[in-house]
């Protein structure tokens, strides 16, 4: 199977870590495309244009990293998802909540790369006000996932970590500093440190 991503989307790295977590690299490959491009494997496989999309033995394509990332939890019997029950319940709502925190930030990054003339002040506060509420209810949930290890867990380090790359300036980390400290956990493991952004991307 091959996994379609691009080196800095947080939603394919997501899937790339989890790939890692549960030792799967022999069955999935991870294959660069950069949505920009509009490269015709990637087209044929997401008609979107979008990264991640994931290539099957057999099937139509997957498409959309929390789609992608059930389907990769089953391919062995390493859970990252609960089956059921409110524990699958709360593991997808913190997918949803990391997944949200990066639609933001990718939010605020579009309009921070238009001319400063054209920017609209009112979309970036709406953005950065969107990202501090997150960070603030993450922070109150956190002991329901800083000592956890399952895919919500992952997906919300995967979230402040894209805070870091396309949001520097927000010195989150002061204000939350247990969120900071579970992100320095997590960039600790293997699957994050082979899945970060090159530097300077």
């Amino acid at each position: 199977m091959q996994l379609f991503y691009s080196p800095t989307s947080p939603y394919a790295r997501k899937c790339r870590a989890l790939i890692i977590e549960k030792s799967l690299e022999d069955k999935i490959e991870c294959v660069e495309a950069l949505p920009l491009d509009d490269p015709k494997a990637l087209l044929a496989a997401n008609p979107l244009g979008k990264v991640p999309a994931l290539i099957r033995k057999s099937g139509p394509a997957l498409i959309d990293s929390p789609l992608i990332c059930e389907f990769i939890d089953t391919l062995n019997d390493d859970r990252w998802i609960p089956a059921n029950g409110e524990s699958r319940i709360l593991v997808l709502r913190q997918q949803a909540m990391a997944d949200g925190l990066m639609d933001l930030t990718i939010g605020r990054r579009i309009e921070m790369n238009r001319p400063a003339n054209r920017r609209y002040k009112a979309w970036t506060e709406r953005w950065e006000k969107g990202i501090a509420r997150t960070l603030e209810q993450l922070d109150r949930e956190r002991v329901q996932f800083e000592r956890s290890v399952d895919h919500g867990a992952l997906s919300i380090a995967v979230a402040l970590s894209y805070l870091d790359l396309r949001y520097a300036e927000l010195d989150w980390r002061s204000a939350h500093p247990g969120l900071g400290a579970y992100l320095e956990r997590w960039e600790q493991r293997e699957s994050m440190k082979l899945t970060a952004p090159p530097a300077g991307s």
